[in-house]
């Protein structure tokens, strides 16, 4: 017997909208609107279930509901990405920490870390410039984290282009099937952390934030978020996790996105000649 192909209401699509977005704070972009409603469609066909049925799993099925967020989110990175903020650490902010702090580890977080490509670039870099590092990975899929911690990818997580001026860092770990496979040397730098970011101001969440941290990186997430809640998160980063001095990066392509109704007082943009960041004023 043949299972009944569904096909959704855009009233039934919207809901499914909305339970993301109330849960995530996520807003799919209109590109990848009619791949979340196929994947809908396809599932509750798949499970022989009606609209309100699959609803409710999706509610209470952890590993449904993140098959939904991968389906409406880009989960695509890789190593070095946007080198230039890359260079900047490099040549400026790993130096000046080694100069004023010696062997006291510097605190990063990577604050939507995906498969985990951009934590590893950090803890690489750090390593190469002789800086302890202390790295929060964090992300809500715990897909992707459970990823991450594994620290093995393939060669599609290097670019040809971006990047590329790091790529003798990946060296020592590149296997001759030219996987990428850490040691616990390099794994060790990084703990894994499932975060909501939507729920960053929530006292329940708030108990369990990385503090005090030097650097975060909050890239390319801004995309999906309205800017009431690029506000908040802003605001409780610069509040709660950044260190006085500490260093927010953004992608460069959300910086425009970002204007005085959004960023707090707290925090100042800075542009150093190459990359733009946002700095928590007062001396670190």
């Amino acid at each position: 017997m043949m299972k009944k192909v569904t096909v959704i209401t855009q009233e039934e699509f919207e809901s499914f909208l909305a339970i993301l977005k109330s849960r995530t704070g996520i807003v799919p972009r209109a590109t990848h609107r009619d791949g979340i409603k196929e994947y809908l469609e396809k599932r509750i066909s798949e499970k022989n279930t009606t609209v309100e049925g699959f609803k409710k799993e999706l509610l209470s099925d952890e590993e449904l509901f993140t098959e939904l967020v991968n389906e409406s989110t880009v989960n695509e990175t890789y190593f070095f990405r946007e080198e230039k903020q890359f260079v900047f650490l490099r040549d400026k902010v790993f130096p000046q920490w080694k100069a004023v702090s010696g062997n006291m580890p510097i605190k990063i977080w990577s604050a939507a870390c995906s498969y985990g490509e951009e934590p590893y670039s950090l803890a690489l870099l750090a390593k190469s410039c002789g800086v302890k590092a202390r790295i929060t990975a964090s992300d809500i899929n715990s897909i992707v984290l459970n990823h991450c911690k594994e620290g093995a990818f393939l060669r599609s997580s290097i670019r040809p282009v971006d990047g590329v001026a790091f790529s003798d860092l990946l060296t020592p770990y590149t296997r001759p099937d030219n996987t990428i496979t850490f040691t616990s040397e390099i794994k060790d730098l990084i703990k894994t952390q499932k975060i909501n970011l939507s729920t960053l101001d929530a006292p329940e969440t708030a108990l369990f934030l990385p503090k005090n941290q030097n650097i975060v990186f909050l890239r390319n997430v801004f995309i999906y978020f309205n800017q009431e809640l690029r506000a908040q998160v802003l605001r409780t980063i610069a509040d709660t996790c950044l260190a006085p001095g500490g260093i927010l990066f953004v992608s460069m392509s959300e910086i425009a996105q970002l204007g005085h109704d959004v960023v707090p007082p707290s925090l100042e943009k800075v542009f150093d000649g190459m990359v733009f960041y946002f700095r928590k004023k007062g001396e670190q």
